[in-house]
């Protein structure tokens, strides 16, 4: 079963020229989850690792690891299409090969990869939802968890940053 998306999706209105990069570029650099066959086909280039970033936001730390290592390719996946336009800009401006993107659910995409694809899995401060009725929106649940270790290859990493204690404590009884 499909997992409800919550969260806002939109934002302000995108300026010019986020609003055509979105047009004009995200079709060239989305993922189509249903459509994915090698991860590493899906650059122009044979990439050392894959990496993917799950609700990249702004995208600050998506670019810069892209910046800084241009052997691995990235997948950044992120349901605002104000952080998608965001993403885009700084592909555009920093003339990036390695970053793919997929603005929409993280789940999907994750459904979408081949087993042992991923070296490194970056979550960082994804949405809490602190009230107990709202933990089942929650990103990590014991399902995600199999489905993200199904597609880590043997050693891969899982680094997650929050700073709400419960949700800390939620996510690693969940790895453990």
């Amino acid at each position: 079963p499909r997992r409800a998306l919550y969260g806002r999706s939109r934002g302000k209105t995108l300026r010019a020229h986020h609003a055509g990069l979105v047009k004009e570029r995200l079709p060239q650099l989305e993922i189509d989850p249903q459509a994915i066959g090698s991860v590493g086909a899906l650059f122009p280039f044979a990439p050392s690792e894959i990496w993917l970033e799950i609700g990249f936001g702004g995208a600050e730390h998506l670019l810069a690891q892209a910046k800084a290592r241009r052997d691995i390719g990235f997948i950044g996946c992120e349901p605002f299409i104000n952080g998608v336009a965001k993403a885009l800009a700084g592909i555009e401006e920093n003339r990036l090969d390695n970053v793919r993107l997929r603005a929409g659910d993280a789940g999907a995409l994750i459904a979408g990869l081949p087993d042992g694809c991923l070296s490194r899995i970056f979550l960082l401060y994804p949405d809490p939802w602190p009230k107990r009725r709202q933990n089942k929106r929650r990103l990590i649940s014991d399902q995600m968890v199999r489905e993200l270790a199904r597609v880590a290859r043997r050693g891969a990493r899982v680094r997650l940053a929050t700073d709400i204690d419960d949700y800390a404590g939620w996510t690693l009884r969940r790895f453990l």
